[in-house]
């Protein structure tokens, strides 16, 4: 197993994989008996070392095995690259219990159960508190990928995304543990949004529902209906391992979109399937949402959050909205009619284009 491993450039020790057999993790060797009198001999089988070499990708010194879980978990969700063998799905058993520990320690659900017990002014101040160093270091929303591109291609310096911060799950703890009216309109449903409870659908604009709620004197009644009994660890308990796997297919396919997405800022070259994507993004409102699923698809402590939000179908129907915005353009996301399709070909203009921009920003 050891020599296996190594091949795919993986280290691991022999303490190592019997602590994952330990955990119920990695399956023991199957035993082939050689006959009257010859004992038997281990069977290391392919599933086997397709699991270790899983658990080898994701386990870190020091990290708690419940995040190997959570990592190990999330590359099984995604369909195998050409030539290489399917990864094995964890025991779901595991799989809960990492889900729901992450989720129950995660500091978003400790400031919400501290906002839904907060009775009196000092400790509505305490909670304040709390939200204020959560999110002292938190990042917001990034720059549009557009603004991004424009700066590379002029040669100028644009801080990107940084990846999927608590300030939305911070700002809707708050909200839901002690009420919307506590939060401005505007930063409620920036959170919602960005955590997908305010998921688009249907082809209208985001923001053009939120104007007419504002109109008609509903926008606020609507958000607190939305964020009244927002609980994500009562979801996760709840959730079947059928409900979970659909939830991370969904996250899979949002972080997937959210990548399409981002790399248009990196001057991924444009076709009119990719436009016709971005397109659809933009006037749904849904850049955050995807963003934060691009990040949190590939850091194991955010995992846990964003299944849970693709636990409910306006989230998860979200990709489908997406996939039917591409239904008009049958060649592909890397055709171009001036141009036929040739992977290599595109990713050649593409490091090109790269190289360019770096050049020209030094």
């Amino acid at each position: 197993m050891i020599t296996l491993l190594a091949e795919r450039e993986l280290v691991v020790s022999a303490a190592q994989l019997e602590r994952w057999r330990r955990a119920g993790l990695l399956p023991r060797h199957r035993r082939r008996w050689l006959g009257r009198g010859q004992g038997s001999a281990a069977v290391l089988e392919a599933m086997t070392v397709e699991i270790a070499a899983s658990l080898a990708r994701h386990a870190r010194q020091g990290r708690d095995l419940r995040w190997t879980v959570l990592g190990w978990y999330t590359e099984a969700g995604r369909p195998p690259l050409p030539g290489h063998a399917a990864v094995p799905a964890p025991p779901w058993t595991a799989v809960r219990e990492a889900l729901l520990w992450a989720m129950a320690a995660s500091p978003a659900h400790r400031l919400l159960v501290q906002a839904r017990a907060a009775r009196g002014e000092a400790a509505q101040d305490a909670v304040y508190t709390a939200a204020d160093r959560l999110l002292a270091h938190a990042p917001g929303d990034g720059p549009h990928p557009n603004r991004v591109r424009q700066m590379l291609l002029a040669g100028g310096e644009e801080p990107c995304w940084r990846g999927p911060g608590r300030r939305p799950v911070a700002q809707l703890a708050v909200a839901a543990g002690m009420g919307a009216d506590e939060l401005a309109a505007s930063l409620l449903t920036g959170s919602l949004a960005a955590t997908g409870m305010l998921a688009p659908g249907g082809g209208q604009a985001l923001s053009e529902r939120l104007e007419q709620a504002e109109k008609d004197g509903t926008l606020l009644p609507w958000l607190a209906q939305l964020v009244d009994g927002y609980d994500p660890l009562a979801a996760l308990a709840a959730a079947t391992e059928q409900e979970m796997a659909r939830a991370r297919e969904a996250a899979l396919t949002l972080a997937g979109f959210g990548g399409l997405y981002v790399m248009h800022g990196l001057l991924m070259p444009d076709t009119p399937a990719l436009a016709a994507l971005r397109d659809a993004i933009d006037q749904a409102g849904g850049g955050p949402l995807l963003r934060n699923a691009l990040a949190a698809m590939t850091h194991p402590q955010y995992v846990a959050t964003m299944l849970s939000s693709c636990l409910t179908p306006a989230v998860a129907a979200f990709g489908d909205y997406l996939g039917q915005a591409l239904a008009g353009h049958p060649q592909g996301l890397f055709y171009r009619p001036e141009q036929p399709h040739d992977r290599d070909q595109y990713m050649n203009e593409w490091i090109a284009a790269m190289r360019a921009a770096t050049y020209h920003g030094a």
